[in-house]
């Protein structure tokens, strides 16, 4: 298949291409990076046909608007927003047939905080050591190392029509991957077993795990910073000796408050881990708005592989609902 201009960006305030993530590099030093909520980045790519892996647009935020220059299957996951084609409003979590010239717009999330946009046949950009994930921070993967703008035009592989028209008989996700997007009033329910710095942490784990934190707004993609009652013993550690670290390790700094590692987290880090998240979890958490509550339940060891063991299965092979076909 080849690459064709497919998609024209109209405005943009922090969209990016993103797949699974990157790896095999960490011990370069080179993060993971990749979809922040997996599940619904591997679902968009499902409903269109698409390998789980392939690359798709990542917003965060909201306020996204571009216009199809072929015909073309299109699915939106992750958060609730309100969707247009052509001023139409339209649904998320299925799939869509667009034509060319039709101006797709995202507004401002209503439940959830990050939204995905996949298109058939996958966008074409340079793979960089295997992914074609951005990473900002380094500038380098997706559409030039940077975050997506006004007038960039996003190629992808072309598909033939009568594999168009094979796949327009409209699929969409299960009601239960849906609801799994938190709404706003939601207490985000974080699980986790235990880190490899918890018995120095002693009976302040207690803390960690008996009360209710809140989403900073100067989180981002390497982590989530949460605010609520501290860790006290934290800032009277000797200094730690750095570790490998992971998307879910939840860090205590020195001023004892909370970081969850997400997608685009460093490779190692010297801070205590108290916890780490399964990765199911990690998804719900990434879709929290500022501002929003979390609280952490600790599982034992062996419900934590379970539970990432599934969470693996359904990332490879999502599973969908058949329904009628859909045109805008």
């Amino acid at each position: 298949m080849s690459a064709v201009p497919s998609i024209r960006i109209l405005e943009s305030f922090y969209a990016s291409i993103q797949d699974l993530g990157r790896y095999g590099f960490r011990a370069l030093g080179v993060p993971v990076s990749g979809a922040m909520d997996k599940l619904s980045a591997a679902y968009a790519n499902a409903l269109v046909g698409n390998e789980s892996n392939s690359a798709l647009i990542e917003v965060i935020g909201g306020n996204f608007t571009f216009e199809l220059l072929r015909d073309a299957l299109l699915a939106i996951t992750g958060a609730e927003v309100n969707i247009t084609v052509n001023n139409m409003i339209v649904s998320n979590w299925t799939l869509l047939y667009v034509r060319k010239g039709h101006v797709v717009s995202i507004d401002s999330p209503k439940r959830g905080f990050i939204t995905y946009v996949a298109i058939d046949g996958g966008i074409d950009v340079e793979s960089i050591m295997n992914s074609k994930s951005t990473y900002i921070r380094g500038g380098f993967g997706g559409f030039n190392g940077r975050l997506l703008k006004q007038g960039d035009i996003i190629l992808s592989k072309s598909v033939s029509y009568e594999r168009l028209m094979h796949l327009a008989g409209a699929y969409k996700a299960p009601r239960e991957i849906v609801e799994k997007i938190p709404k706003p009033d939601d207490i985000i329910e974080v699980k986790a077993t235990e880190g490899i710095h918890e018995e120095l942490l002693g009976d302040d784990i207690n803390i960690l795990l008996n009360n209710t934190y809140s989403v900073e707004v100067n989180s981002d993609r390497m982590g989530y910073r949460l605010k609520g009652e501290p860790l006290k013993k934290a800032s009277k550690l000797d200094k730690l000796i750095s570790i490998p670290t992971n998307r879910g390790y939840v860090q205590i700094p020195p001023d004892g408050q909370p970081i969850v590692l997400m997608s685009d987290a460093q490779t190692v880090g010297g801070y205590a881990v108290a916890l780490v998240a399964v990765q199911n979890s990690v998804d719900i958490l990434a879709q929290a708005t500022p501002g929003q509550k979390v609280r952490f339940k600790k599982i034992s060891p062996k419900e934590a592989e379970e539970s990432n063991i599934e969470y693996l299965k359904l990332l490879e092979k999502p599973r969908l609902i058949f329904e009628e076909e859909v045109y805008y």
